[in-house]
């Protein structure tokens, strides 16, 4: 190893202050660009909602009102009949934690949300940090999340791609926004995938490193019980990314060929075997090319990477085992959700385009790696690139399971890995007598000449120039979302509404089509006459459909809701147009609401449909 050559050394104290410092900016910079808009928003409050695909994500949150109200039963959570088998536990969370603290479900979806960024944030800078050994480096912890995807060469305000039917390219930030599962999921992946790049460079204690490294792999497991998108991204890139340190730390042409021939074969089998068995197993059956390289890590390790591997199996199992039991049961929603996940494709052209923000920088720090016999740098980015296009790309080879969602989220999981290790590398191309190589490293490299030194500082620039042309999408995000602004959950009309439900004694409850159910669900809590196709079925979906529709039309279908079970209707007096009541149908209660911000004076009134 080289001696040390480098500017004077700084207190060890004021170099952690520093670098706390560095980091705490870069939280502080992330939180103003992703939220600090809500501040400048008239009326802004703690119950307000951002106003981006609001649909879904209140169907999540109906999810967190539930468990608020102290239900955490199985159950469709609009209706709460009927079965459910969306992962949920962070949104059971989210509403024991409401409920524990008083506060709004909406406001602790924000509050839990924001903080899981921070966060990842401040991992992001601390692993920089650490890997560079210069304090300052921390200040780049928000920079993954300002990526873009080179849409705005479409247009002046274009800020994603459209791809065929509802799928969209975006950069992190798109995903990030919402603040739902997915987005704390794909933050705890970042956490525990970081942690581990870590553990492998050596940069944590001897004594920790195989605790944090089995906590990081039961933090990934754990993720099948949040999202499921999230955690099959993150078990994809932690098993690559293993499988590709093994094989490039201990090189076999055994191991390489079995490699690839395993690849071959879920490619040209793929559609068979999602003919035969459906397409979670045939993405399962796509993690056995990793298997040689997993292998060689095992050995490596003595097979004490097995405990990692027992743990991503353990705090998967729960949401794992009932998915199976579901699919063996032939669940007609599962099934139905097999069929929509169809045709949402990526073209080769538009993908490439829209990673083109990361891509230089996988290629230059797997470039430098190989060349200066760096193990981690070698492997990391190369099993990064094979797994964003195998699971982008997985309509090809038979899963077909939205390979745009899994495009978005090894997006954001691959620019989190990819700052930080940019950084060790950029560090060591300034000052080569800096390097202290990763334990796994085969043999201490050789300095680079003076031109190479060069060369590599200009493909840094290069790199930087790109990603940062790619971050152009960021302000036109940003100016969207805030002409957008947010949706105020808790308004008159709600509050009265809710008011009136609390005198119900079971059974849904209808509302017209100036109350929104899903507004109105989390307001009350109580079960109501809607549901998320996608997320989940009531006991009788398909007279909810009936008595959907017909509510669509200012109606009330009396069959399908005596056979859905809907008891009861509020309507609103200043609703246009109006629901068509039953004539049988007996009026219980009324209260009148002022105006507010969002709606005009009125009234609203509770019914009992016969029967």
């Amino acid at each position: 190893m080289t001696a040390q050559v480098g500017p004077p050394t700084i207190p060890r104290q004021l170099k952690i202050c520093l670098s706390a410092a560095s980091v705490s900016a870069a939280v502080v910079v992330h939180l103003v660009a992703q939220a600090g808009m809500m501040l400048r928003w008239p009326g802004w409050n703690g119950t307000a909602f951002r106003n981006y695909y609001w649909s879904d994500q209140l169907a999540y949150l109906s999810i967190a009102t539930n468990a608020a109200h102290g239900d955490l039963s199985s159950v469709e959570p609009l209706t709460q009949t009927g079965t459910i088998y969306y992962p949920r536990a962070y949104y059971l969370a989210l509403g024991a934690v409401a409920d524990l603290t008083g506060t709004h479900v909406a406001t602790m979806w924000t509050v839990l949300g924001l903080l899981a960024q921070a966060v990842l944030v401040a991992m992001i800078g601390g692993t920089c940090i650490l890997l560079t050994r210069r304090w300052w480096a921390g200040i780049v912890g928000f920079t993954p999340f300002v990526l873009g995807a080179f849409s705005w060469l479409a247009g002046d305000d274009v800020w994603m791609t459209l791809l065929g039917s509802h799928a969209v390219l975006w950069g992190p930030f798109g995903v990030l926004y919402t603040l739902n599962g997915e987005s704390v999921a794909l933050c705890v992946a970042g956490v525990a995938l970081l942690t581990l790049l870590l553990v492998a460079a050596g940069r944590v204690p001897r004594r920790a490193q195989w605790p944090l490294a089995v906590a990081a792999c039961l933090a990934v497991g754990l993720l099948a019980n949040v999202q499921t998108y999230s955690f099959l991204v993150s078990v994809f890139v932690l098993a690559g990314v293993t499988a590709a340190v093994g094989l490039v730390r201990s090189p076999s042409r055994w191991s390489g060929a079995v490699t690839l021939g395993l690849l071959v074969l879920v490619l040209a089998l793929g559609p068979s075997i999602a003919d035969r068995v459906g397409p979670l197993a045939t993405l399962a059956a796509a993690l056995l090319p990793a298997l040689p390289g997993l292998l060689a890590v095992g050995r490596a390790t003595r097979w004490r990477a097995l405990w990692c591997a027992a743990a991503v199996a353990v705090g998967a199992a729960p949401q794992v085992l009932a998915t199976v039991v579901g699919i063996v049961g032939d669940d007609p929603f599962l099934l139905y959700r097999d069929s929509s996940s169809k045709d949402l494709g990526v073209p080769w052209g538009s993908g490439l385009l829209a990673a083109a923000g990361v891509v230089p920088a996988l290629v230059l720090v797997a470039v430098v790696g190989w060349r200066r016999r760096k193990v981690l740098w070698a492997a990391v980015p190369a099993a990064l690139a094979v797994v964003w296009v195998l699971l982008a790309g997985n309509d090809r080879w038979g899963a077909n399971q939205e390979p745009y969602r899994f495009w978005l989220d090894t997006y954001v999981l691959v620019a989190v890995v990819i700052v930080p290790l940019g950084a060790w590398v950029a560090a060591e191309l300034w000052d080569q007598s800096s390097t202290v190589a990763a334990p796994v490293d085969a043999s201490a490299p050789r300095p680079l000449s003076r031109r190479g030194r060069l060369t590599g500082l200009v493909a840094v620039v290069a790199v930087i120039a790109v990603a940062g042309a790619s971050s152009a999408d960021w302000p036109r995000f940003r100016r969207s979302v805030t002409a957008n602004g947010y949706i105020q959950l808790v308004t008159s009309p709600y509050a009265a509404a809710s008011e009136l439900a609390e005198k119900t004694d079971g059974g849904l409850v209808l509302t017209d089509t100036c109350l929104d159910p899903l507004f109105f669900k989390v307001n009350w809590g109580g079960p109501v006459a809607a549901f998320n196709r996608g997320l989940a079925w009531p006991a009788e979906v398909d007279a909810v459909e009936v008595v959907l529709a017909a509510r669509a039309a200012a109606q009330v279908d009396e069959g399908a809701a005596a056979q859905a079970g809907v008891r009861w209707v509020i309507t609103n007096t200043v609703c246009v147009p109006t629901l068509a009541v039953p004539a049988d149908a007996v009026q219980v209660a009324s209260l009148d609401f002022a105006a507010d911000g969002s709606s005009t004076a009125g009234t609203v009134r509770l019914w009992r449909l016969p029967g």
